[in-house]
């Protein structure tokens, strides 16, 4: 799958010593610095992704007690939105400081970037048995419940997303984009049902957010031009059913797309939480993005701001999609094995190293960058941090080239290796009380002294024994090896996880394969080589053992070689470029394509599980996060690629979406409910009344049960209608009983 990336844009500030701020965090002043080097080198870049200068700083801002949105806005900052203590905000690049330091500011965190991570999936998990109501009271398809994703990528008006009179299923798109020329560096707009044919695309660069949508509540099942595999490994064009639909078919749809940067989309799902406000109507939110440049635990400002969201909306999580890359290291260190060290080893150019290690624990320790001399074997250059920098500003070694500032450490010793920069950073967090390392870097091999790669840059860590070492790698740029020396560490893909999904209250989904073929319109078939064997886990999908004992994901579900609807502005620039081979069904239109494609992630087994839970909440509006995560622990499929492979990587094991539904009813009470009851109807009124009618009964009795059993009212009438005052009920879920013969699930908002 295409990976995207954007970076948190800046001007060029004055070249100047970093204060230290008891607001802002080392991971924080490490970046500012970082950037600040890059904007002056334009050289540098993030594999295909540039620097951009918007001349703002984007973040989050936890106010301090008593403080207000009117406070920080009085001193400059633009705030897009609030949510509890946590405002979304955008600064003034070269301001950072000053705004960290304000007694109405308890907390600044920079915006980091984060990157985006059927027909089979809904047989192999049970939704086809859902839709056909099987041994159900009646099909599920979503109805009464919002389906929101927040990505990038849409086209808000392919024909997955309209109903059969043509009309769009997307009740709210939001569109936030970077804007340097607006005051706060955004800008948005807003469209609805009735608007929303004005709006083409965010992007033609990505399908991701037209194929996550599609999955999770796409709905076209007419006719359509389907390539259709045969076992001679080529592909006939057939007109058939669509058989490419997603799994919440019913639900009412709200998009937020944006750029890929955290505070971005925190705007975004506020804006979708404000619709779910307006429409009274249980949501669940499916994103498919992640980042790993943070501490694995749920204290980031962005992982608070989830929970915060959690109150309102199920939030499901993608896993990541690095589980074969070994970018962590955690080590409990031992008598006589006080040290965690390892090699950073690049993954995009042979001789160029990019990134961030971040490096945690509970109690203090020690840090250093080192450059290894393989040649003899031993560190020929240590990097540390002087006496006087333990405030947590960190110092920057690098060559007189990339020299910024005044406590920059230029020696020969560095330049012999490498051109670029290595900053070290150490400090204890203010509201976590962890201690915090960072290794920032760009290296590129000095071509003349360095040609052959023998010296390598790598980092030490000491503690004492019985302290756990935590060390985490940005996923994009570099692994840690111990490239085969004796005495130092290899990195760990337990602990791959992303860095988002590690809150307390999100539902995280990782990847097994379902498809390992698929064919195209252009007459092939395509494989992908043995990767992705039905039924195993995709090698990709990442997970991670935390330090609180959690193991992350909590299930797993179809993410590779998924086919759902793509983008046609995308389409046009890939079939352009390779023809329809990656294309496998169409539908042609009078002003417009509409095409389906395969694509592999958890993005894409995230929005399966997620529009699976709109299917549940349609039965159950009330379910809590906390209950369907002991539904998914309960039901989901344990076979044997799952009891033989490794348990952090499967979580519960397979998801089963039918056996999940079935036990939401079973355990709501609703089970031997009619909802169609042969000449009973309900009505009910917006102030909490109901009406019952049942044609040609002398009078009618009812009583209405919670799901405990417990009967909560009742109420008769002679003749055939029964109104009944319900406005004391708590909102929820609840059953009527009529004359004794006729039962209805109601629900009480």
């Amino acid at each position: 799958m295409k990976k995207l990336y954007t970076l948190l844009s800046m001007a060029v500030a004055a070249a100047t010593v970093i204060p230290a701020s008891a607001q802002l965090s080392l991971a924080d002043r490490m970046q500012l610095r970082r950037q600040r080097a890059e904007l002056a080198h334009t050289a540098v870049t993030r594999g295909s992704a540039a620097i951009k200068d918007a001349g703002h700083t984007f973040g989050f801002i936890r106010l301090a007690a008593g403080s207000s949105r009117a406070d920080l806005e009085a001193e400059g900052v633009t705030v897009a939105s609030v949510r509890g203590d946590i405002a979304l905000v955008s600064v003034r690049a070269g301001d950072e400081e000053r705004v960290a330091s304000l007694d109405c500011v308890a907390e600044f965190q920079l915006s980091r970037p984060v990157k985006a991570d059927m027909d089979l999936s809904r047989q192999m998990s049970g939704v086809e048995s859902i839709h056909n109501g099987v041994e159900l009271d009646h099909p599920y398809t979503g109805s009464g419940v919002i389906a929101a994703v927040v990505d990038q990528g849409l086209d808000a008006n392919h024909i997955n997303f309209r109903n059969s009179d043509a009309t769009s299923r997307i009740g709210y798109l939001g569109h936030t984009y970077t804007d340097p020329s607006s005051e706060g560096g955004w800008s948005g707009v807003t469209y609805d049902r009735d608007n929303i044919w004005r709006f083409t695309t965010d992007t033609d660069e990505t399908f991701h957010a037209t194929h996550t949508l599609g999955i999770m509540a796409g709905s076209y099942r007419g006719e359509a031009q389907v390539a259709v595999a045969d076992n001679s490994q080529t592909a006939t064009i057939q007109t058939m059913a669509n058989p490419y639909y997603g799994v919440a078919t019913g639900a009412d749809i709200a998009a937020g797309v944006t750029d890929l940067v955290d505070m971005l989309i925190a705007e975004s799902i506020d804006m979708i939480l404000n619709y779910r406000y307006e429409q009274q109507k249980p949501c669940v939110l499916s994103l498919s993005l992640g980042s790993n440049v943070n501490s694995h635990r749920p204290n980031s400002l962005m992982g608070q701001f989830l929970e915060l969201v959690a109150k309102e909306a199920v939030v499901v999580l993608s896993a990541g999609n690095e589980g074969d890359i070994p970018l962590a290291l955690v080590k409990n260190l031992s008598e006589g094995d006080t040290e965690a060290k390892t090699f950073i080893m690049p993954s995009y150019a042979p001789d160029t190293r990019y990134g961030m290690t971040y490096v945690y624990s509970d109690r203090p320790f020690t840090l250093k960058a080192v450059i290894f001399n393989r040649a003899r074997g031993k560190i020929s250059y240590n990097m540390g941090i002087p006496s006087g920098l333990e405030d947590g500003a960190g110092v920057f070694y690098c060559s007189s080239d990339y020299k910024q500032e005044t406590t920059d450490v230029v020696s020969s010793n560095f330049s012999n290796a490498f051109s670029g920069y290595v900053g070290v950073g150490y400090n204890r967090e203010q509201y976590t009380g962890e201690y915090t390392g960072l290794v920032s870097y760009y290296t590129k091999d000095n071509p003349d002294k360095n040609a052959n790669g023998n010296y390598i840059l790598g980092f030490v860590v000491e503690g004492e024994p019985g302290q756990r070492i935590e060390c985490y790698n940005e996923a994009d740029y570099g692994y840690l090896d111990s490239f085969g020396i004796e005495g130092w560490d290899t990195g760990q893909t337990d602990g791959t996880i992303s860095d988002m999904a590690c809150g307390n209250d999100v539902l995280v989904v990782g990847a097994y394969n379902v498809r390992d073929s698929y064919g195209a319109l252009d007459g092939y078939v395509y494989g992908y080589q043995n990767t992705f064997l039905p039924g195993k886990i995709t090698p990709f999908s990442s997970y991670g053992t935390l330090a609180d004992g959690r193991t992350l994901p909590h299930v797993c579900a179809p993410g590779a070689a998924v086919i759902s609807s793509t983008s046609s502005y995308y389409a046009k620039n890939e079939i352009a470029s390779i023809g329809k081979r990656g294309v496998v069904a169409s539908v042609s239109e009078v002003d417009r394509e509409n095409y389906w494609a395969p694509a592999s992630g958890t993005s894409m087994s995230t929005p399966y599980v997620a529009g699976s839970i709109a299917l549940w909440l349609e039965a159950d509006p009330t379910l809590t996060i906390n209950e369907i995560k002991e539904i998914v622990a309960t039901t989901s499929i344990r076979d044997e690629e799952v009891l033989s492979g490794n348990p952090v990587q499967w979580g519960a094991g397979k998801f089963d979406a039918y056996a999940g539904l079935k036990e939401v009813i079973r355990r709501s009470g609703i089970g031997e409910v009619s909802a169609d009851a042969d000449g009973l109807m309900v009505k009910q009124t917006p102030d909490g009344h109901i009406e019952l009618f049942v044609g040609n009964s002398p009078s009618v009795g009812a009583t209405v049960y919670d799901l405990t059993g417990t009967a909560v009212s009742r109420g008769a009438a002679d003749g055939d209608t029964l109104t009944m005052d319900l406005s004391n009920l708590r909102p929820g879920v609840y059953v009527v009983t009529v004359n004794g013969t006729h039962s209805k699930k109601i629900v009480i908002r």
